[in-house]
C-alpha cells in the first residue's frame, strides 16, 4: 500500500515498527479512527514488517521508510525528510521517546513554508523510563527532551499526571502540553463494549499480560502467586513476551511453579484468555497508561493493580473499577489477589462502563479536537467530521 501522494491537509504518523509494541499498536488504531472521519492519514514506519500490520485499515497509507527492509533508527533521517517532502500533510505526529526525538530533528531540517504542524504523544511515564526504558535509544532520547520536546507545537499525554511531568521535568511550556485523558484501546464501538456478553470463567485464573521485562514487575507477580498458592488453587498465565522470559522461567522453577505458571508468549488477541479469567492483575513498576487494564474491564474482568506511576489509578478511578497495591510489594499483592478471588464473580464491579471511554471512536474523536486550529481537513465526498 502506498501513501497515496500529498496529503495537504491529513494527517501523517511516524512508528517505529509494526512488531507488537503497545506504542505502535495505539497509533495504528487512532490513525484507522481518524481515518474513518474522512481526515487523511498515513503511517509512516521504520520497519513495514511484523503482526501490527494486519490491523492497518485499508483506508489509511503506508509509507515503507526501509523499502522493504528494516530500517534502524539512526539512519533513519534522511527517509523522514524525503517521505515528508513528498507526502507534506498538516500534521506529524510521533510517538516513543526515540521517535519523537526524530521527529523534532526532521521537522527543523525542512524549510519553514514545507514543515507540518508537530504533534508529540508521550505514552509513557517520562520520569521513569528515562533511566528504566528497555531500549537504549529511548533512554538517550528521554535526555535529550528538556531541549527538544519544547519545539513540538504540541506535546500530548495520556494522563495529567505525566502532563505534569512534561512541564515541570522536560520545559515543554504548559500551554502546549495536554492530557487526553483517553487511547485508542479498543476497536468496539461504546454499545459493543458494553453489551452484556456471557464468559466461562476458569475458576482460580488469573492473567496477567505486558512485555516480558522489568518495568511490568513480574518477578514480583510470581512471588505473590507463590504466596497465594499456599492459601487456595490457583493458576497464573502472562501473554507476552520480552528479554526477560529466561530469567522469569529460572524463577518459576525456583519459587516451584512448574505446574502453576503459564508464559504464553505473545498473542495479538488477549481477549481470548481474558474471556477464561477469573482476574486480570497489572503488576507494572510504571506505565503509560495501562492498555491492558482496559482490556480486561471491557471483558468484564475484575482487576488488582499495583498503584504505578501513571495510569491504573487514573483508569480504575481511585479504586473505584478495581484494587490497587503499592508497587513491589508481594505480600500485599497476593492478599489482594486472594481477596478478589474469595469474592463472586460478578461482584457489581464490572468495569465495562469505564472501559467503554477508551475506545478507538472516541480517542480519535478527542485527538482530532485538540488539532482544529492545525489545518486537518476532511476529505472531500467522506462521511464524517472533525
Amino acid at each position: 500500500m502506498g501513501a497515496g501522494g500529498k496529503i495537504p491537509h491529513g494527517i501523517c504518523f511516524l512508528v517505529r515498527a509494526f512488531s507488537g509494541g503497545g506504542a505502535q499498536r495505539d497509533a495504528i488504531l487512532l490513525a484507522n479512527g481518524i481515518a474513518d472521519t474522512g481526515v487523511a492519514a498515513t503511517i509512516m514506519v521504520l520497519d513495514a514488517q511484523g503482526p501490527l500490520r494486519s490491523l492497518v485499515a485499508p483506508a489509511v497509507g503506508i509509507v515503507d521508510l526501509g523499502r522493504g527492509r528494516k530500517l534502524k533508527m539512526a539512519l533513519a533521517l534522511p527517509a523522514i525528510l524525503s517521505a515528508l517532502s513528498k507526502t507534506r500533510p498538516a500534521v506529524l505526529v510521533a510517538s516513543e521517546a526515540s521517535g519523537n526525538a526524530l521527529a523534532v530533528i526532521a521537522t527543523r531540517l525542512l524549510p519553514r513554508s514545507r514543515r507540518p504542524r508537530l504533534v508529540l504523544r508521550e505514552v509513557a511515564s517520562p520520569m521513569q523510563a528515562r533511566t528504566n526504558d528497555p531500549y537504549v535509544q529511548n533512554r538517550l532520547a528521554y535526555r535529550l527532551a528538556p531541549w527538544l520536546y519544547p519545539r513540538a507545537d504540541l506535546v500530548v499525554a495520556l494522563t495529567e499526571p505525566v502532563r505534569g511531568d512534561l512541564v515541570k521535568h522536560f520545559r515543554v511550556p504548559r500551554q502546549r502540553a495536554v492530557a487526553l485523558g483517553t487511547n485508542a484501546v479498543l476497536t468496539q464501538s461504546r454499545e459493543q463494549v458494553l453489551a452484556a456478553t456471557t464468559r466461562a470463567v476458569e475458576p482460580g485464573l488469573l492473567v496477567a499480560v505486558g512485555r516480558l521485562s522489568q518495568e511490568k514487575g513480574f518477578a514480583t507477580l510470581l512471588e505473590a502467586v507463590a504466596l497465594v498458592r499456599k492459601r487456595r488453587p490457583v493458576r497464573l498465565v502472562i501473554v507476552g513476551e520480552g528479554p526477560d522470559r529466561a530469567g522469569l522461567e529460572a524463577q518459576i522453577k525456583a519459587l516451584h511453579l512448574d505446574t502453576t505458571v503459564e508464559l504464553a508468549g505473545f498473542h495479538s488477541d488477549p481477549g481470548v484468555f481474558l474471556e477464561r479469567a477469573q482476574l486480570f492483575v497489572s503488576s507494572s513498576r510504571y506505565e503509560g497508561l495501562g492498555n491492558a487494564i482496559i482490556e480486561a474491564l471491557s471483558h468484564g474482568v475484575p482487576v488488582v493493580s499495583t498503584d504505578a506511576p501513571y495510569g491504573p489509578r487514573e483508569i480504575l478511578q481511585d479504586g473505584r473499577w478495581g484494587d490497587l497495591v503499592p508497587v513491589d510489594d508481594a505480600a500485599a499483592l497476593a492478599d489482594a489477589i486472594e481477596a478478589r478471588l474469595a469474592h463472586a464473580a460478578d461482584d457489581g464491579r464490572n468495569g465495562k462502563e469505564r472501559a467503554a471511554d477508551f475506545t478507538v471512536e472516541n480517542a480519535a474523536a478527542t485527538f482530532l479536537d485538540i488539532l482544529k486550529d492545525f489545518g486537518v481537513k476532511r476529505l472531500p465526498g467522506n462521511v464524517g467530521a472533525i
